[in-house]
């Protein structure tokens, strides 16, 4: 992040607007940041729940499955509705709603019914946060800086991950609080946050009185009376997703990936929780997020600078390293930390490079900013069917003789299966009159 200043954009817009688009994008990365907080802390909570409630890996899977069915149903709905109204609302009420349902959990959570409705519930309201947030970018920035930005916000939820992470240990582990503080804490920030992005975000710049980003690419960049962001329907957006191939191919290998990605997130945590209880190897886990961050900013610049804006060949790639990676440390005991945390740390890059390309670069360039929000909820949407799927298949798994080391063999299959598909949209980049 240290990179982001005002000689980032482009120099031939006024100082006015320069500044007030860093800092729609740091409200937007901060708060997208906290979401994370509030779904991630179950990954650490998970252990001590299942110990004092004698909740098997099963049920959690299925609980785990019914927050990512409510959020892959909530992405499709809400990504469609945040090109309607508009992200500034969405995004900010979401949050608050899923810190309500934070607070309940931590109240009600010993009930396994309650939990499950209350997790449930919590990932639909969570599916108010990503797809308008990339719009809002996308409103904010011009086509040719939308790469770099859009690697940018990828990291807010890399580090929101790790953040929901350490904030979860410190509580249970390092001061030894109960598990319902790591969703109750949390709770209280993010409903602070979410007031605050309500009242420093603007959807698009016209709402702040600056000219379009239409207007700007025609070399008027004059702050003045700009008519709002206007939506162009409901079919404009279907025919913008349905028709573009490479939106298509991007929802699949999102379904695979989050299959990795969340087997991984949501099962790693207790999986290292149960074979050790040795504070050092328990904070191993935040490399795999800290990797990602890595992984975000690098391959959008790679594929920018070296590949013409080409996405899918780095993804491609990067989506065999991955399987290969999986394989290797398959092969290490959990514990390690000497080859471990190195591992950890490329698989996270592994992960998220890809990710952060398929969810908000591709979106930005193939949706434009006219369906930016329809499109990544149609990408991410698919994301987490596959992530309901695999968080459901893993905790039968693991109950199952083959237990982790078949885990990991489903990973390394559904990355190997969105490398190969993805090299059929190897050449894929936008169309210029796209763009905007």
């Amino acid at each position: 992040m240290s990179e982001i200043s005002s000689e980032n954009i482009s120099s031939d817009v006024p100082e006015e607007l320069k500044s007030r688009r860093i800092q729609i994008f740091f409200t937007v990365w901060v708060t997208y940041m906290i979401y994370y907080i509030g779904r991630s802390n179950i990954s650490v909570a998970k252990p001590f729940m299942m110990e004092e409630y004698g909740i098997s890996t099963t049920i959690f899977g299925s609980i785990g499955s019914a927050f990512f069915y409510a959020y892959a149903f909530g992405q499709f709905f809400n990504g469609f509705l945040g090109d309607k109204l508009g992200a500034r609302r969405m995004v900010s009420l979401g949050l608050v709603v899923s810190s309500i349902f934070n607070i309940l959990i931590g109240g009600f959570g010993q009930n396994v019914w309650l939990f499950g409705i209350f997790w449930g519930l919590n990932g639909f309201f969570q599916a108010m946060g990503w797809a308008p947030s990339v719009k809002t970018i996308a409103n904010w920035f011009p086509p040719k800086e939308r790469g770099k930005w859009s690697s940018r916000l990828g990291t807010s939820y890399m580090i929101g991950g790790s953040l929901a992470w350490v904030i979860a240990i410190l509580i249970s582990n390092t001061f030894g609080l109960s598990w319902r503080f790591v969703f109750i804490i949390p709770a209280i920030l993010m409903a602070i946050i979410g007031v605050f992005n309500y009242i420093n975000v603007r959807n698009a710049p016209e709402e702040a009185g600056f000219s379009t980003i239409e207007e700007e690419s025609e070399g008027n960049v004059k702050k003045g009376e700009s008519k709002t962001d206007e939506y162009l329907g409901f079919k404009y957006t279907l025919k913008a997703i349905f028709t573009n191939k490479t939106i298509l191919f991007a929802a699949f290998g999102l379904f695979c990936l989050n299959m990795v990605r969340y087997g991984i997130t949501e099962w790693l945590p207790t999986l290292i929780a149960f074979e050790s209880t040795d504070q050092l190897t328990i904070w191993k886990i935040v490399a795999f997020p800290v990797g990602g961050a890595i992984g975000a900013l690098t391959c959008a610049k790679i594929s920018d600078k070296y590949l013409k804006q080409r996405r899918m060949p780095i993804i491609s790639v990067l989506f065999g390293l991955l399987a290969l990676s999986l394989f290797i440390y398959s092969k290490i005991p959990q514990v390690n930390l000497i080859i471990g945390v190195p591992l950890l740390t490329i698989i996270g890059f592994l992960t998220f490079g890809p990710h952060a390309l398929l969810v908000s670069t591709i979106p930005m360039e193939f949706g434009t900013r006219k369906a930016a929000s329809s499109a990544t909820g149609f990408i991410d949407g698919w994301g987490y069917v596959g992530a309901a799927i695999s968080t459901q298949i893993v905790g039968i798994i693991l109950e199952s003789e083959g237990g982790l080391q078949t885990a990991y063999l489903f990973w390394i299959i559904a990355a190997l299966a969105a490398c190969v598909i993805l090299m059929f949209n190897w050449k894929s980049v936008p169309k210029k009159k796209e763009f905007l």
